[in-house]
């Protein structure tokens, strides 16, 4: 009885965090072409008119990692044709507050501040006094006069703007929530922007509904997991994350890759050997004071480094066992220079011991431990505080004997090890759950606040889930966080592993899952932070999925909720939202249906908008693009030799042709969920096209736009820009056959847009260049006429600083790659002196 009612005091003191979720609208900015651009209008209908002292607040937060920044926050347009803005000049880095056509005055908000958090700022109009005063947390910081009369009245619009006279398309990245309109005091109009979906953003208070265009809605961002990238690779990789770039490195057998959570783009370097061992059981950890990627291999003692230069191990493994150490938890202190590896499982034993690669000389050891018995464990959860003197190490799976033919059971205990005294002391134990679950390989801890944060998944099926839990380091106890994440769950085939972007402000998750053809899946998902709790009634509508994480308190959340639906007046709800809705198209892009992309990573989405990318088996998808492929780039198609000597060179021809059949059935089905296709042979050759155009082909599109040979004209340019700015053509995928075609494209895009570039006005046309030049480093990273247009357009528009930091990046870029300097100064790169 006592675990319930512990059950019931933690659910009612943290059910309000249920309804305090994050929300608010994001705006699409110079990032996404024009008409991809955010509005939002508060009075598509009447006008708000100025009576006695009428107020305009609202809460406004920076998108970072951002290029550009410059535009219009907020546009009051009057009756009367006058108009109050406010502007952020990102040159100065100032808000300018604006009456008409003068500048009355400006303010700066902290960086931190403006980037990490909310800020609430004030607009009052005073027809008493005749004037307009704006206000920065709450205290005055310019104003200017303004004639109100009678019956003035005004429009509202935040970012893009199309009111006539008053249009335009400049805004920075920015978030806006809880809009709010007050008269004499009095609240009049209030818009939390707590949408999931929609073009539209209801007024709690009046029922009145503002427009949204292009909406970029907040809420499901931190609620829907969000899958990133999906990177197939052969053999046992292993992972490190450097939080301080927020970039996660996969380490495979032959290549390192980088995925940057600030640009989310791929890049990836292969080994100068071209191959090294990666033995089951390795792992990876990335050390932030000597900025190095280090790979561990525990049960041959050994550690090695990685040289991005030279783009090669220190050392090479030999062991080809398997390990005696799956799941082992690591981590590294800066405290005594070491990296410390924690428990682990391998020859029907479970481990407790703590080892320790000491960098200064070398060496190993089996840390001798005291204080409190820290159970054999593996499938447990480790983070490092703050001071980075204690490792907290929660749950698990393990026997206190290490036997696994004795007694294995789950754990459920936070532990604390201590670095500077290797003591263990056990801070509480979780009540026994209604169903059993282990945890991801890392804990996420707030010091500040001692919070935590970690996945959580059941092990004893293998289409298992991820849920993420926070906790209190102070008491047990959690809460659901965020929807579920698929996890593909075998035991010691599986990985997962959760890490924290400071910057970005997002969780990311990273599942890893060896299939028996010695081929591994990494996929990574990003939720933005803080999450949203689960919402338990929608959980528990949907059946198959998630609704064993609920038990008691989920029932109680539910009665809960139900109650505060009984207290909320006639007509309006709480406004709750469920755990399991839609994923928000990514900013400038709406939801897609009936398309295929090829451009960027490899997507698919069926008729409804349902991405079924999934259902392309490796073989499936090698199949289809070989013959969309050859189909849209010359018109021909590919011979069923060609087809065979790819897909099936170690058959005989009746065999490849009989596995030809049977997997062309099995792609025209996936393919029908989509739109009309036609497969078949023509002159000889196999081809596939689209019928009725039913389907979205950015790669049929793309050829049509190459085909012409006219000199490339503004709205081509962007035609096709609009086209690669999803990334690199099939930017994941590895084929043989593949990489001329790869090498062929990059030269189109290329070759088109600085052809276009060299004839542009860089005066008046410097952010589309910018956009260009983006484009170009997607497919080349290291063009230099790209780097010279770019820093070129940058200084035009007064964003030296970023001009400066465009060409120091690429300039390191092109020692990593190249092992010597670039040869070109600043100065050269932009034509100065």
């Amino acid at each position: 009885m006592g675990k319930y009612i512990f059950f019931i005091c933690w659910t009612l003191v943290y059910s309000h965090t249920i309804f305090g979720q994050s929300h608010g609208l994001g705006f699409s900015s110079h990032e996404v072409v024009p008409e991809k651009r955010t509005s939002l209008h508060l009075t598509p209908g009447p006008p708000v008119c100025l009576r006695g002292q009428t107020e305009l607040s609202f809460d406004l937060e920076f998108k970072p990692n951002m290029e550009t920044y410059f535009g219009y926050i907020v546009r009051v347009i009057t009756t009367d044709h006058q108009n109050i803005d406010l502007v952020y000049n990102q040159r100065l880095a100032v808000f300018h507050c604006v009456i008409g056509e003068k500048v009355t005055g400006e303010f700066r908000i902290d960086t931190l501040q403006l980037y990490r958090g909310w800020n609430t700022i004030r607009i009052s109009f005073d027809k008493k006094a005749g004037e307009a005063v704006f206000y920065s947390r709450d205290k005055p910081v310019c104003r200017g006069k303004l004639a109100i009369r009678e019956n003035t009245c005004a429009h509202i619009y935040f970012g893009a703007t199309n009111f006539e006279g008053h249009q335009t398309l400049d805004l920075p990245p920015m978030n806006i929530k809880d809009v709010r309109i007050t008269q004499d005091g009095s609240l009049r109009n209030f818009y939390p922007l707590s949408e999931s979906q929609g073009t539209s953003a209801d007024d709690t208070e009046e029922k009145d509904t503002a427009a949204v265009r292009n909406p970029v809605w907040l809420k499901p961002r931190h609620q829907n997991w969000d899958r990133v990238q999906t990177i197939e690779t052969a053999g046992t990789p292993s992972i490190a994350f450097d939080q301080q770039k927020e970039v996660l490195y996969i380490i495979t057998a032959d290549s390192t890759f980088r995925l940057t959570f600030r640009d989310m783009q791929v890049r990836g370097d292969a080994l100068a050997s071209g191959h090294t061992l990666l033995p089951a059981g390795n792992q990876s950890v990335y050390d932030p004071v000597r900025q190095q990627i280090y790979n561990v291999l525990v049960d041959e003692k050994k550690v090695r480094r990685y040289d991005t230069l030279a783009r090669r191990w220190d050392n090479e493994f030999t062991y080809t066992e398997l390990t005696e150490y799956w799941q082992a938890n690591k981590f590294v202190s800066q405290l005594d220079s070491s990296i410390y590896i924690m428990g682990g499982y391998g020859q029907l034993r479970y481990k407790n011991l703590v080892q320790r690669y000491h960098f200064p000389t070398h060496t190993w050891e089996t840390v001798p431990v005291k204080g409190e018995h820290f159970m054999p464990r593996y499938l447990a959860a480790l983070g490092l505080n703050a001071g980075g003197d204690t490792a907290f190490i929660l749950g698990g799976y393990g026997s206190n004997t290490g036997d696994q033919s004795v007694n294995p059971k789950y754990n459920y205990e936070l532990n604390a090890y201590s670095i500077r005294d290797r003591t263990f002391h056990t801070i509480w134990r979780f009540p026994e759950p209604a169903r059993q679950f282990c945890f991801a390989n890392s804990l996420i801890i707030d010091t500040a606040t001692r919070e935590y944060y970690t996945l959580i998944y059941p092990t004893d099926k293998f289409n298992s889930s991820l849920q993420l839990i926070k906790g209190s380091l102070a008491e047990p106890g959690y809460q659901l966080m965020g929807d579920s994440i698929p996890y593909s769950f075998y035991d010691i085939r599986s990985f997962a592993d959760l890490y924290y972007c400071p910057v970005s402000k997002k969780l990311v998750a990273v599942t890893l899952y060896n299939a028996k053809e010695n081929t591994c899946q990494i996929r990574v998902h990003t939720l933005d932070f803080p999450p949203n709790a689960l919402v338990p009634a929608a959980t528990a509508r949907k059946k198959g999925i998630g609704a064993w994480w609920i038990a008691l308190p989920g029932l109680l959340l539910i009665l809960i909720i139900l109650a505060r639906r009984k207290k909320t007046k006639p007509g309006k709800t709480a406004g709750n939202t469920p755990a399991f809705v839609p994923s928000e198209p990514t900013p400038g892009q709406q939801p897609e249906r009936s398309a295929v992309f090829l451009f960027g990573q490899f997507e698919a989405f069926d008729k409804e908008g349902n991405d079924i990318t999934k259902l392309f088996t490796p073989l499936l998808k090698e199949l289809f693009l070989l013959v969309l492929i050859h189909t849209y780039k010359d018109g021909k198609g590919i011979s069923s030799e060609q087809l065979f000597d790819i897909l099936w060179n170690d058959k005989p021809q009746k065999d490849a042709r009989n596995n030809y059949s049977v997997n062309i059935v099995k792609l025209k089905a996936i393919l029908e969920k989509a739109g009309e296709w036609h497969i078949g042979k023509e002159s000889g050759k196999w081809k596939l096209d689209v019928l009725n155009q039913s389907v979205q082909v950015d790669y049929a599109h793309f050829t049509q736009l190459c085909a012409q040979k006219n000199v490339p004209s503004r709205p081509y340019i962007q035609e096709l820009l609009a086209i690669v700015n999803r990334g690199a053509f099939l930017k994941t995928v590895q084929y043989e056959w593949l990489d001329d075609i790869k090498s062929d494209i990059s030269g189109q895009v290329i070759d088109l847009f600085l052809q276009y570039i060299s004839t542009a006005d860089l005066h008046t046309e410097a952010e589309l260049v910018l956009r260009l030049t983006h484009a170009i480093f997607l497919f080349d990273a290291l063009n230099e006429e790209a780097l010279s247009y770019r820093c070129r357009s940058l200084i035009i528009l007064g964003r030296h600083g970023i001009a400066q930091e465009a060409y120091q990046k690429f300039a390191k870029e092109y020692k990593e790659s190249y092992g010597q300097e670039f040869g070109r100064s600043f100065k050269e790169i932009t034509n100065q002196g």
